[in-house]
């Protein structure tokens, strides 16, 4: 649904007339509108959606130990950073007190790369200790930054035309922004900020689906069975 649909949606329910155009409107209302719009993408992207979590790999050069991460990177998903290559994870991210040591202190052997971020230049950048000597495939999971996208299908991380399209749940999407738009405007909004709130925590948990809760430690997919049965001739 395109940014001008449900702009209009939330007009109408808070008893405005609808507008031909979002972007670049001369109404303060509206332009106010605008303004929610685009901190209630941001808001709802600080979440793991599954269309916002993304896989990212990229190779090593011998001597090198910093390297860039995707520029449409937000925040790492927890424990996914492997050395594709040996097949091992990588520890960490290790804090500076930690990185130091490893670097000044004691020469420790081990057989897992370990990692840190920290800023290199105008940027963070990915640090890989040892430092790599030949080229391996490190990867990891990310949340991107892009929660909206053009019409042509280019992701973006604001709303820049009517006709941009939001990634998200576009319920809670136009609930959250009819509380805000709402709060822009002095009037009364807990009401529809406690439905929104209510939404949102339902959708997120049902989002890239569920898994059973067990009350072992054990992951689940330990106990599955993966042999490779054949479906026929059973017992010639």
């Amino acid at each position: 649904m395109s940014l001008l649909t449900s702009c209009n949606q939330v007009l109408r329910e808070t008893g405005f007339p609808d507008v031909t155009t979002v972007v670049g409107n001369g109404n303060q209302a509206v332009r106010a509108l605008l303004a929610q719009a685009q901190r209630q993408g941001k808001q709802m992207a600080k979440k793991r959606w599954s269309i916002l979590t993304k896989r990212t790999t990229f190779t090593t050069v011998s001597s090198a130990e910093a390297y860039a991460l995707p520029t449409d990177f937000y925040k790492f998903v927890d424990e996914t950073q492997w050395n594709t290559s040996d097949n091992w994870p990588q520890v960490g991210p290790l804090s500076e007190e930690d990185w130091q040591d490893n670097k000044s202190g004691q020469i420790s052997i081990t057989v897992n790369d370990r990692w840190h971020i920290r800023a290199d230049g105008n940027s963070n950048r990915f640090f890989i200790d040892p430092v790599p000597t030949t080229a391996e495939n490190v990867s990891f999971f990310y949340v991107t930054d892009t929660w909206c996208r053009a019409a042509g299908g280019q992701r973006q991380n604001e709303f820049k035309k009517d006709d941009d399209v939001i990634l998200l749940d576009t319920d809670v999407f136009e609930l959250g922004l009819k509380w805000r738009f709402l709060r822009a405007q002095q009037r009364e909004y807990r009401d529809e900020q406690a439905e929104y709130i209510r939404e949102e925590k339902k959708a997120y948990a049902v989002d890239g689906g569920m898994k059973d809760l067990r009350i072992t430690p054990v992951r689940a997919e330990d106990f599955l069975f993966r042999a490779n049965v054949g479906e026929t001739n059973f017992g010639s």
